[in-house]
């Protein structure tokens, strides 16, 4: 089994060179992709494994991930993991998620969500989401949002389109559903920033409420 693993961040936490280690450390992981968007601060990391992307200035998820799989287009792997640079995650967890490439099959998409989450924020954002998701693939995906899933590396070629910002993770999994992929949501004991009810945070939802508009809007008229 050969997997790569892409994880675009901006400013990330100091965890994320935990998270790297320990992924370097799970036989099947081949090569590790970090997509730096610009972060304030440039990243270094010292990971055999791990090849860095740059961007001069910040571009948005969707753009890290398509600077990622432009890089990737020629390679030949069996399994793509996408994680988020923010998690907080034990090593023993992680590689019990990162297993699970083993049990997918080549039409299948893993979405792993947080076991326990501490509801701060208001969740007009995720239910949102699911609503977008469901009008248009008639499916309830209850964890459209999260980050961390598993894909068939394949599946790259198929992508059409994807957004540059927040609304990249409905946008893939629309298209997925419409592929005729099976949503597999499986527990993944990880956690990460909650967002909460500060001006900040409000208008960091707005912006994620704004990108996700665009997607419902975007593909209403294609």
């Amino acid at each position: 089994m050969n997997i790569v693993v892409v994880i675009p961040v901006y400013n990330p936490p100091q965890s994320l060179e935990k998270l790297i280690i320990d992924l370097s450390n799970i036989w099947f992981v081949k090569n590790i992709i970090v997509v730096d968007d610009g972060s304030k601060k440039k990243i270094s990391l010292k990971c055999d494994k791990c090849t860095i992307l740059r961007h001069n200035i910040n571009k948005g998820k969707g753009a890290a991930l398509k600077t990622a799989f432009e890089y990737l287009k020629n390679n030949n792997f069996d399994k793509l993991i996408l994680l988020d640079g923010d998690i907080l995650v034990n090593k023993e967890d992680l590689q019990a998620f990162c297993e699970k490439v083993f049990i997918l099959n080549d039409k299948q998409i893993i979405i792993g969500y947080p076991i326990k989450v501490s509801k701060k924020g208001f969740g007009i954002v995720k239910r949102f989401a699911k609503f977008v998701v469901r009008i248009y693939t008639k499916k309830k995906i209850d964890h459209c949002l999260s980050g961390q899933r598993i894909i068939p590396f394949s599946l790259l070629k198929d992508i059409k389109c994807i957004p540059n910002r927040y609304g990249v993770d409905i946008s893939m999994l629309i298209d997925f559903i419409k592929m005729g992929y099976e949503i597999r949501e499986i527990e993944f004991d990880f956690s990460h920033n909650e967002k909460g009810k500060s001006l900040k945070d409000l208008l960091h939802k707005i912006r994620q409420m704004k990108d996700i508009f665009l997607v419902f809007i975007t593909k209403w008229r294609a």
